[in-house]
């Protein structure tokens, strides 16, 4: 998740070229973490630190972390803290550019805070981001919406980002700097009544809707394109679907009604979303949200 966002951040930053970027997310799975750079994606250890400690190991065959240890740099407990983060894919993208030359461990620590300030998610949403964690992040993410709908429009997002994940792409991350520029893209929009009265609506342009058409009905993208965008619909009746049958397990009773297709997201008079959230594909961000309907 997270190393999508923060390598479209450099790709926006100019801080790399969309093929150096391209080039380097290719190699992550290539990749073993070195612990020097999860010390400084950390904080546990300055950029001179490492260095010195890199040095070091050329001259005598030990481990990083006893050196680094040995010089007071770390202690045991940040090791195993270290190690326990091995997955932090977007550490690993900053040691291939590190390594590649085009960034220094000091202008990856400057440029992953940055984006940290820029993004403006807190700091339980930060960590919740590196951490792959979807509730946490979609909790993050609509934390400055008020109103007696939020839980439920919160729950919402999440089903959606789930199920994103689980039927389109293991990859899919929110991405807070998005502008909110989605009313003039074409979109579908379900209405939901029953206990409680919602609308869930998803807007992209046509390659992104026909990417997740795609993806999500498993037909070659030759026939997708050939359906047109309007069949990445059936998208948001499977999402919606297991967000109803969540709410039943909760005592909510729900029925969706046919989904309707938005040539226009600004002509729907679907009015201000109680959950509005950018998700960042691979062809672009797909818009999604749900207004609850008041009492």
């Amino acid at each position: 998740m997270f190393s999508r966002l923060f390598g479209q951040f450099l790709l926006q930053e100019g801080v790399v070229s969309a093929s150096a970027l391209s080039s380097a997310m290719g190699r992550l799975g290539e990749v073993r973490p070195l612990i020097g750079m999860l010390a400084l994606a950390q904080g546990f250890m300055t950029p001179a630190q490492v260095v010195e400690v890199s040095a070091a190991q050329k001259k005598v065959d030990r481990r990083f972390g006893e050196l680094a240890i040995e010089r007071g740099y770390l202690t045991v407990q940040q090791l195993e803290s270290i190690i326990s983060a091995q997955k932090s894919e977007h550490v690993l993208l900053g040691q291939i550019l590190v390594q590649d030359g085009i960034l220094s461990h000091e202008g990856f620590l400057r440029v992953l805070d940055s984006y940290r300030r820029q993004s403006g998610l807190t700091d339980e949403g930060f960590e919740a981001v590196k951490a792959n964690d979807v509730d946490a992040v979609v909790r993050s993410v609509l934390s400055g919406r008020r109103g007696p709908g939020r839980a439920l429009a919160v729950e919402w997002g999440v089903v959606f980002m789930k199920s994103l994940v689980r039927f389109v792409d293991p990859g899919v991350a929110i991405d807070p700097l998005a502008e909110a520029d989605y009313k003039g893209l074409r979109g579908f929009v379900q209405r939901i009544s029953g206990d409680q009265r919602l609308t869930a609506f998803m807007a992209a342009d046509d390659d992104v809707l026909t990417d997740v058409a795609t993806r999500s009905s498993g037909l070659d993208e030759e026939t997708a394109r050939e359906l047109g965008p309007d069949a990445a619909g059936e998208f948001l009746n499977l999402a919606n679907g297991l967000f109803t049958v969540n709410c039943s397990d909760e005592g909510i009773e729900l029925d969706m009604m046919p989904q309707e297709t938005a040539p226009s997201m600004g002509s729907s008079g679907i009015g201000e979303p109680d959950a509005l959230l950018p998700f960042l594909l691979p062809r672009g961000i797909l818009w999604a949200g749900c207004r609850i309907e008041r009492r």
